[in-house]
């Protein structure tokens, strides 16, 4: 038998999508993280292993079934995306859940007109904030976890997802959330420290650790966070070999067991813009180069440690 193969060319699909995180009524008002690259959509089955002896396995039937999503933020701001895209974790305490009392849809919607709503799904990998004004607003990709929603079985058809719909793409970006504006660094100890930094800027990471809860009968069912880690780092420009040995700022007392030097460090863009403070921050890291071209200080890490109004706060103001 001869094969002759044919295609039809309307079969290829092709094209990016972006991010729906908000979807009132009024389509005017949907609200979209935009993307920058490929936007991935995993079905993840972890499959059980069924064997027996001298046959080997035998079945896969699935033990659990989530969706991941991968997406590299394009850098848009706006009222509550903040919020989003960090699962609220800067107002949630240890064994607290990211996903509240109520299931949260997210939306992937391709710039062809198709629209896939993941019933319930939260930011479990958070992307890096970077501050400055010649910088992208985000660094790294995102990840989102599906998962089944609240007080619904497995048997349900949209527990983990809806199927893809026809939804014409009519959004476009708005110039407003893209303003990126000078920020003031300040360390807030008894001789307050106004800190410039390099090209490189400041960035500000959520270290949080989210780990799942899981049912061997309705599989993964929610993520509750389990440590918090927030840290700032910068090469400042203003900071000399002496200053980081000063007594100002690492500690006087050289013995043992003794804490260092710590205060609010305040990251604050002009309005519109991002605020960002970390409590109690102390250097971590803080080395001195010495070197052709290069600034006094090192790459320089503040890590925040908890206090009144608990260990960070990130904010945007309009």
């Amino acid at each position: 038998m001869s094969y002759e193969p044919v295609i039809d060319r309307t079969t290829l699909l092709e094209g990016p999508a972006h991010i729906l995180w908000d979807k009132p009524a009024a389509k005017a008002e949907w609200k979209y993280c935009w993307s920058d690259g490929d936007v991935k959509v995993d079905l993840l089955r972890t499959a059980k292993e069924v064997k027996v002896s001298g046959l080997g396995q035998i079945d896969d039937p699935a033990k659990d079934e989530i969706i991941e999503v991968e997406f590299t933020p394009a850098g848009n701001i706006a009222g509550g995306l903040l919020d989003w895209m960090y699962s609220g974790v800067f107002s949630l305490l240890p064994g607290q859940s990211i996903f509240g009392s109520a299931d949260s849809p997210v939306w992937v919607h391709t710039i062809d007109g198709k629209l896939l709503e993941i019933s319930n799904a939260r930011v479990t990998q958070f992307p890096t904030l970077q501050f400055g004004t010649g910088l992208p607003r985000f660094s790294g990709t995102a990840k989102m976890t599906g998962i089944i929603r609240k007080g619904v079985p497995r048997s349900a058809a949209d527990c983990l997802f809806k199927a893809i719909v026809a939804e014409p793409f009519t959004a476009i970006p708005s110039i407003g959330e893209w303003v990126h504006l000078p920020c003031l660094a300040t360390w807030a100890l008894p001789t307050p420290r106004t800190i410039m930094t390099n090209q490189d800027g400041w960035t500000f990471r959520a270290g949080h650790t989210i780990s799942p809860r899981y049912n061997p009968d309705v599989g993964t069912f929610d993520f509750r966070l389990e440590q918090v880690a927030v840290s700032a780092s910068c090469t400042p420009i203003n900071i000399s070999d002496a200053d980081l040995l000063s007594a100002a700022v690492i500690g006087a007392d050289r013995r043992l067991g003794k804490s260092g030097a710590n205060a609010d460090l305040t990251l604050a863009e002009d309005a519109p813009g991002i605020t960002a403070v970390l409590r109690n921050a102390r250097l971590t890291e803080k080395p001195i180069i010495y070197g052709e071209g290069k600034p006094r200080a090192g790459q320089i890490t503040w890590q925040a440690f908890y206090g009144t109004g608990g260990i960070a706060s990130l904010g945007y103001s309009e």
